[in-house]
């Protein structure tokens, strides 16, 4: 091992203004240190900054739980902590693949199925039924099937 490579195995800092280097895990990261632009951030950029320090503040609660910091690292692999997939988790939010209410026909027991994903995990899919003239007929939490990975809705009223 060369005097170069354990210097920046143990140090971490600004090198001469040209390079960043840091260590995770063990491994040295050399980056383009940060240039604080002097140009006004656009309306885009300030939302998208809003919403990473919302995923941030997000992630610092998560990790808190003991039940989400778990499930987070059980999920970390590839030098991605559970800090950085809860950010991912709430930058990208679950969304509906797809509805299929060719079950419902406006009677109790017809059913609706949702097919919905996430990158980490859907915890719960709620379906409304509401009239053309836009009057809540009815709302309810589908249930998971095990069999399909779709969320099923049965009709009540």
């Amino acid at each position: 091992m060369s005097i170069t490579s354990d210097l920046i195995k143990t140090y971490s800092g600004l090198l001469g203004n040209l390079v960043m280097v840091h260590s995770r895990k063990g491994n040295s990261i050399i980056t383009r240190p940060f240039v604080k632009h002097k140009k006004k951030p656009t309306e885009n950029q300030e939302k998208m900054r809003l919403n990473f320090a919302f995923a941030s503040r997000y992630a610092k609660n998560a990790l808190q739980n003991p039940d989400l910091l778990a499930a987070y690292t059980a999920k970390s692999r590839n030098g991605l902590t559970p800090y950085v997939l809860a950010v991912t988790d709430y930058l990208k939010p679950p969304y509906v693949d797809q509805v299929d209410a060719s079950g419902y026909q406006g009677a109790p027991g017809d059913k609706i199925i949702v097919t919905a994903d996430d990158d980490f995990e859907v915890a719960s899919v709620i379906v409304q039924l509401i009239s053309p003239a836009g009057v809540l007929i009815e709302q309810g939490e589908c249930v998971f099937n095990l069999v399909t990975g779709n969320f099923d809705f049965t009709a009540t009223v």
